[in-house]
């Protein structure tokens, strides 16, 4: 059985690798880095890849969010070859495009038809943004309670949007359903399928 560790922006991202690698069949997760986000996994990267070349694989999943080219950005965190066992990978724009992609699941999840959900998320400008607007038009009013930002707060999402996302891609998020409308997910989950062939 092949270990990982997994590294990853925040709670989101961490149930996203976690469930990914759980679904192709890997459920030995070794290692959890989830610190203070973006700049943390930046300044980690180059003992990311000493990991993964010398002791176990090493998913990374981090945002493009408002970058332009995502070998342009792998290029720019390594500055030495990466290891084949470092799955570093970008998604776009953010996790949320992920989740939104499998449209069957969060439909059923929300509530609401399968119409109503985007059918290229990589190329929404803000899937952030797409959840919410996709909660209010839910009829679960606890759901909207969690996950929506409480008027007049300046959060701009509610107290349980981390755990009711995370709650929905350990339950009934598939990665391979979402990653046919996920180019940028196809391709993580390629690579880890390569890694294990």
């Amino acid at each position: 059985m092949t270990v990982f560790a997994i590294a990853t922006e925040d709670a989101l991202s961490e149930a996203v690798a976690e469930t990914l690698l759980r679904q192709v069949g890997i459920c030995d997760i070794q290692v959890h880095i989830r610190k203070a986000g973006f700049d943390y996994l930046r300044s980690r990267i180059a003992d990311f890849n000493r990991i993964a070349e010398k002791v176990m694989p090493v998913l990374l999943i981090t945002d493009l969010d408002q970058k332009h080219c995502p070998p342009g950005m792998i290029a720019n965190w390594l500055q030495a070859p990466p290891s084949p066992r470092l799955l570093f990978r970008i998604a776009v724009r953010e996790t949320e495009s992920w989740v939104l992609a499998d449209r069957i699941a969060f439909a059923r999840f929300i509530g609401v038809s399968v119409a109503a959900m985007p059918t290229t998320p990589d190329e929404l400008s803000d899937p952030k943004a797409a959840v919410l607007k996709l909660v209010r038009k839910s009829s679960n009013r606890e759901l909207k309670q969690d996950i929506l930002p409480p008027k007049g707060s300046t959060s701009p999402v509610g107290l349980g949007y981390n755990s009711r996302l995370r709650s929905f891609v350990h339950s009934h998020w598939r990665s391979d359903r979402a990653a046919k409308q996920s180019p940028s997910l196809a391709q993580a989950l390629i690579r880890v399928q390569t890694l294990l062939a």
